[in-house]
């Protein structure tokens, strides 16, 4: 009786492990190539952390939330010893969101990069890059 129950406990437990860890796979597989970059009033650029393409496009989506000034979102490619290569760049204008597709090589890194208009003061906004 004693090892029928500690049986059940571990393949309840065995069962419980697994359905965890599938729903983590799951989870990094869906979200784990999304980075986003913010800017806010005081701060008028910014850069995400980079993230591996998971294939062979992306999309970029930039989000301005103004007042009066537009947010510029960039997709760049990570690049050892070069300059860094634009993959995309999108306005988006106060108060609009705009998204544009572009081709990525799976494998590579990535980042988005978001700048408020020069001069601007008070603006929300940010750029993101999924795969």
């Amino acid at each position: 009786m004693l090892t029928e129950v500690v049986n059940n406990k571990k393949k309840i437990l065995l069962a419980t492990l697994v359905l965890v860890f599938t729903l983590l796979f799951t989870v990094n597989t869906v979200y784990a190539a999304t980075a986003t970059a913010h800017i806010y009033p005081g701060k008028t650029s910014d850069t995400s952390s980079k993230i591996t393409a998971t294939k062979s496009n992306g999309s970029l989506s930039v989000v301005s939330g103004g007042p009066n000034y537009y947010v510029k979102g960039y997709a760049k490619r990570s690049i050892n010893y070069w300059p860094d290569s634009t993959a995309a760049s999108i306005i988006a204008y106060p108060g609009k969101s705009r998204s544009t597709n572009f081709s990525a090589n799976s494998g590579s890194k990535y980042y988005a990069q978001a700048n408020a208009q020069t001069g601007s003061t008070g603006v929300y906004g940010e750029a993101k890059i999924r795969f």
